[in-house]
């Protein structure tokens, strides 16, 4: 048997692991600065000129044998997991496949490598992509690389070098190796492009998450400077410059299904996942009137960073990640939940023009989220996925929290009203020639009524999109559940021609086997033994269908009538009891309790109790379904001419991750169940609050209890 080897022709080899390997020449040129620090130097020159490229690093440098034995082995690599430096610093390699040389390919059709190696004699690799050659016995006087790249591929001009700078900085992310980059008209060195974060100078929120993989727990800090003193006064209950909350993972993922992943698999791949940790830089700028509005500290800061998450692997950036790609689909986000911030029940998401910063995993901690061959990204693979959405887990509790915040300051813009002198400018209407009468004093005034009209115009343009956008996905969310519905009232309306023979037709059936003689027959143990074959049963369970199918109907039929949707003056109590009175006919295991101390009449449409209560009472039975016996008590009086209810129920409670944030419920797209919508709790929140009531606690001791208001607003 004879053993082959593939053969591969030096320009092919060339062409397909340089030219084509790399996604563009700063990769390349990071793969060689990836070279040098692994190799751990202390300083690193890129040096241009109009077709040259000079690279020259003081690092370990190679032998002869070091080139025949790795530089020319293609896919292996002798780099262990660390290094430590001439200046004792440790350091992680980047290097690890033994392609990262044939980015020289993709620079440059001629490159001379110049090595030398601490007690060796110097060297010179030669090639041209066709032939390479080795001069062994090569005088050079210190040890480390000079590589010489010629007749460059690409133009390296001015703006082309300053991009280049620009992207090492946000690429490598440590200080052990000086890089200097020169160029006949600029020269400067690669300056870290993080900094440690300045709350007010470089953002205005800094967001620090940790995640241990033992624990499955995710840490998340923020710190924030982005509002006044005078906010506090409305956010008694916040603490609007510091937050922080534990989450546990495995709760918070147990019944997402959309990666088919069992508890146990999740479980196992949360923790080969690896500890990791991120940085995050929350920046945006505001008119005037919004800061005013919002009690913003700051319109814009004044060294703000740019957008864009950069994914570091110890001391380098991943290609492909390097700030430019919106990886973690902050963009999609908020398309999906485009609500403002002052939005009552919707989610706000901070938006991919919004955030910046660094995401930092490790060679051997993280080995499941492997680079692709061509080193030009991560494999998407499950790892990656469940990766970016503990990522997000974070970013969310950024979120909550400032909503939080932003929704407690505004209740100022909808309760104060300005104190402001008679206008000038209605003066100057009525009679247009006063404006040559007017005092100093009043032109100033006049003037300022000009510049606040202005800025009231714009504002409500900004307003009527912040509406608009508030209100659009809503009305997407809604349109789907009103179509559901009217198809099933359809349906509904056709089967109720066929009522009075689904009620009757299985006791008509007894009655006419009975008659025949053949009902004791059919009752005989041996006819009943098999439960496909038992016919008696059959029909007691088709019994039981038909009674739900005609239930189903008249609540369809009864809850769409126009006279739900109109305002009048009402007994609540006889609202909630015929709610009360259809749901306990449906679930013989629920006992539904009315505690009032009179009765209320208010001027309300039925559609507001029936969808919040429907909502609230079915939310209780799917999360108690295996419960033999549930009971319910909602409680009614009046506050400040509003209806207050306390709803409670005695089940099992919420579920663990929301024990630190309850209100999390209240969330569109919320829930713990694998086939579970989301919707149940916001369609309260929401209707709750167009109402013009709020929510005023949830809370999960002992069972389940929701305290809220709703207003006469229709």
């Amino acid at each position: 048997m004879e053993y082959l080897q593939y053969i591969v022709e030096d320009r092919t080899i060339a062409e397909l692991l340089g030219v084509q390997n790399f996604t563009n020449d700063e990769s390349a040129v990071l793969e060689l600065v990836k070279n040098a620090y692994d190799a751990k130097a202390l300083h690193l020159t890129l040096r241009f000129s109009d077709q040259d490229l000079i690279i020259t690093d003081d690092g370990d440098g190679m032998n002869s044998a070091d080139i025949k034995k790795h530089w020319m082995h293609i896919g292996k690599s002798d780099k262990k997991y660390e290094v430590i430096d001439d200046n004792n610093n440790k350091r992680v390699l980047a290097g690890s496949k033994g392609v990262g040389r044939f980015a020289l390919a993709r620079l440059g059709r001629e490159v001379k490598f110049y090595s030398k190696k601490e007690d060796f004699i110097g060297v010179l690799w030669s090639t041209d992509w066709e032939t390479s050659s080795l001069m062994e016995n090569y005088e050079l006087e210190n040890h480390g690389t000079k590589i010489v790249i010629s007749n460059l591929r690409e133009r390296w001009n001015e703006k082309k070098v300053k991009g280049l700078i620009k992207y090492l900085s946000k690429t490598y992310n440590d200080d052990s190796m000086s890089i200097l980059v020169s160029h006949p008209k600029v020269e400067d060195n690669v300056k870290a492009y993080f900094p440690v974060p300045q709350i007010g100078i470089n953002c205005l929120s800094n967001i620090s998450i940790s995640y241990n993989s033992k624990a499955h727990n995710l840490i998340t800090k923020v710190f924030s400077d982005e509002f006044i003193e005078e906010a506090k006064k409305y956010c008694e209950n916040i603490d609007i410059n510091s937050y922080e909350i534990e989450t546990n993972i495995c709760e918070e993922f147990k019944n997402k299904n959309e990666w088919d992943l069992s508890d146990e698999e999740l479980l196992s791949h949360l923790t080969e996942l690896g500890d990791f940790s991120a940085d995050f830089y929350f920046n945006h700028s505001s008119s005037k009137l919004e800061t005013e509005k919002f009690l913003y500290k700051h319109q814009a800061i004044p060294n703000s960073l740019d957008n864009g998450v950069v994914l570091y692997r110890n001391s380098f950036g991943i290609s492909s990640f390097e700030g430019e790609k919106d990886w973690l689909n902050l963009n999609k986000r908020s398309r999906k939940s485009p609500a403002a911030a002052t939005h009552p029940t919707g989610a706000w998401r901070v938006r991919e023009n919004q955030l910046s910063g660094k995401v930092i995993i490790d060679k051997e901690t993280n080995w499941n989220l492997q680079d692709l061959s061509n080193r030009q990204g991560l494999d998407e693979n499950i790892f990656f996925k469940l990766f970016c959405e503990i990522i997000l887990v974070g970013i969310n509790e950024f979120e909550r929290y400032r909503q939080e915040i932003i929704r407690a300051i505004n209740t100022k813009n909808v309760t104060d009203v300005k104190e402001q002198s008679k206008p000038i400018s209605n003066m100057v209407l009525s009679n247009p020639k006063a404006v040559s009468r007017l005092s100093e004093q009043q032109a100033r005034q006049l003037v300022a009524e000009i510049k606040e009209y202005r800025n009231q115009t714009a504002e409500s343009k900004r307003e009527k999109t912040d509406v608009e956008n508030r209100y659009k996905y809503d009305v997407r969310i809604l349109n789907v559940l009103a179509t559901t519905g009217l198809k099933a009232s359809s349906i509904a309306h056709e089967m109720k021609n066929d009522r009075n023979s689904i009620s009757v037709n299985i006791d008509n059936i007894i009655d006419a086997l009975k008659e025949y003689g053949m009902w004791e027959d059919l009752t005989a143990p041996e006819r009943t033994a098999k439960a496909y074959k038992n016919i008696p049963s059959l029909l007691s369970s088709n019994q039981k269908a038909s009674k739900k199918i005609l239930s189903f109907m008249d609540t369809m039929l009864s809850e769409i009538e126009k006279k739900q949707f109109v305002a009048s003056w009402q007994s609540v109590y006889d609202i909630l009891n015929h709610i009360k009175q259809n749901w306990e006919r449906d679930y013989a295991f629920i006992n539904l309790s009315i505690v009032t101390s009179d009765d209320i009449c208010y001027n309300i449409s039925e559609d507001i109790l029936q969808v919040v209560f429907d909502n609230l009472i079915l939310n209780s039975i799917q999360q108690n379904d295996s419960k033999l016996h549930l009971n319910i008590s909602i409680s009614i009086d009046e506050m400040d001419d509003k209806l207050h209810f306390i709803y409670s129920d005695d089940g099992k409670g919420l579920d663990k991750k929301y024990s630190t944030n309850p209100r999390r419920i209240l969330e569109v797209h919320e829930t713990t169940r694998k086939n579970g919508h989301g919707l149940g709790m916001w369609i309260v929140n929401n209707t709750v609050s167009m109402s013009g009531g709020e929510i005023i606690t949830i809370t999960s001791l002992e069972g389940f209890s929701i305290e809220f208001t709703i207003g006469g607003r229709t």
